[in-house]
């Protein structure tokens, strides 16, 4: 029982540092890194991976990231995951995407709608589901952006995930990528009015492939 309970944590801390649309796939599947669902890692060499990183492949050291327990736990569930050498090559859609769908997800974008969207149990769910599109993805609502600020350092976009007496997590929407961080509930304070604007993350988007992602958007909303 104690080593299940180690897995499931495992899985959790995998869903919230490594399963995000601009790293691995959720579950181990394949996303803009590589699939680890049939790996043939060992539990060593996962160790020395996750903890130091990979710096020309753009892998972060969680080693300062991570307590020692929560690195052994999601050890522990990748090792899960393992299989034959047979069974690691990553499996292919057959089905293209669509032009909007593709570019939702778009890795050279880091991510791009997909980074803080969830949509067909693929990107990552930082913003509230989607349940309607303007006709410009530019004007999208932002009213649950707030202004978090905390000492030391200039305030900044936000969104809350949690807010306790205990602490506060919020998603910082100044980096190109959504940072989750934990503050004590006395050492920041957050505020409803922020002038962060949709606009800014679709920026890198042209015309046409905005109306290309929000076609892709409606039909989800349709289906």
């Amino acid at each position: 029982m104690a080593q299940d309970a180690a897995v499931a944590r495992g899985e959790r801390v995998f869903a919230t540092n490594c399963s995000v649309p601009y790293c691995h796939g959720a579950n181990g599947t394949a996303g803009r890194a590589p699939r680890l669902i049939g790996h043939t890692f060992t539990a060593r060499e996962l160790r020395s991976t996750v903890s130091n990183g990979i710096s020309d492949k753009g892998m972060p050291p969680f080693a300062g990231q991570l307590s020692s327990e929560d690195l052994d736990a999601v050890i522990g569930y990748l090792m899960t995951l393992r299989g034959s050498g047979a069974t690691s090559t990553p499996v292919r859609n057959s089905v293209p995407d669509s032009p909007g769908k593709a570019l939702f997800f778009d890795a050279v974008r880091m991510g791009g709608c997909g980074r803080c969207h969830e949509l067909e149990r693929r990107g990552s769910p930082v913003a509230q589901p989607i349940q309607t599109i303007p006709a410009d993805l530019r004007a999208v609502a932002t009213s649950h952006v707030v202004t978090v600020s905390t000492r030391g350092e200039s305030p900044f976009p936000g969104i809350v995930l949690e807010r306790t007496e205990k602490r506060v997590r919020v998603y910082d929407l100044s980096s190109r990528l959504p940072v989750l961080r934990t503050f004590a509930p006395g050492d920041v304070q957050v505020s409803t009015a922020s002038n962060w604007s949709h606009r800014d993350a679709v920026s890198g988007y042209s015309d046409a492939e905005l109306r290309e992602i929000a076609a892709y958007v409606q039909s989800t909303i349709t289906k």
